[in-house]
């Protein structure tokens, strides 16, 4: 009983040190940019004798990137999956609009926090190409299919990196102000429902050839 309760003592140190490394990180990774921070750096923010404990951990400050972003990426996808299921279930889990909701609302909810606030910041810094989960390839499908009923183009090679691009910085924008004091939570909501607006507007304005 004694080596499994020292043993659980360990683990959960090491939890404990992985969790402290991990927060000192996203939160330098969004102040300083990804380029500028060093390991050492984020050893000294997150208490530890020297770099060793972050290559311990997480083998690099790429891995440490990896780890901080596909956490969120994960949490983003399950509630993609969780809306898509309840729009299905009202019969509008094909509709643009909805698919817009599903795309932007779980976003936005990280700005309700620090962590998610970083990750927005740390994402416009367009570190590292996204390999989409499966709500969210759900969704872009269903989103292009969508376009297709409405004969707009979704071949254009700018549309969808127009819309990429106003999305991620409008929320990263918007985690500066809120971090600031600039951004009540109180008009968040005028925020997400014109950021929605904008995005619908770019996907189905008609394409001249």
């Amino acid at each position: 009983m004694a080596t499994r309760v020292r043993a659980d003592g360990v683990q959960a140190g090491l939890e404990g040190t992985r969790r402290k490394i991990s927060n000192a990180a996203e939160r330098l990774f969004a102040k300083e940019g990804f380029d500028r921070v060093t390991l050492r750096q984020i050893a000294r923010a997150s208490n530890q004798g020297n770099v060793a404990a972050v290559q311990y951990h997480f083998g690099s400050k790429d891995g440490l990137l990896s780890s901080i972003v596909d956490g969120h990426r994960a949490q983003i996808d399950e509630q993609r999956r969780a809306l898509l299921e309840e729009r299905e279930a009202e019969g509008r889990g094909d509709q643009l609009s909805s698919l817009i909701e599903i795309l932007v609302a779980p976003l936005a909810s990280k700005l309700d926090d620090p962590s998610g606030r970083a990750y927005l910041r740390i994402q416009a810094q367009g570190l590292s190409s996204e390999t989409m989960r499966p709500a969210t390839r759900t969704v872009v499908r269903r989103i292009g299919q969508s376009l297709g009923s409405l004969d707009r183009d979704t071949d254009d090679p700018y549309r969808g990196r127009f819309a990429l691009l106003l999305l991620v910085h409008s929320l990263a924008d918007r985690a500066r102000e809120e971090e600031a004091g600039r951004g009540r939570r109180t008009d968040r909501s005028a925020f997400v429902a014109s950021l929605s607006r904008s995005l619908e507007g770019l996907f189905t304005v008609p394409t001249d050839h």
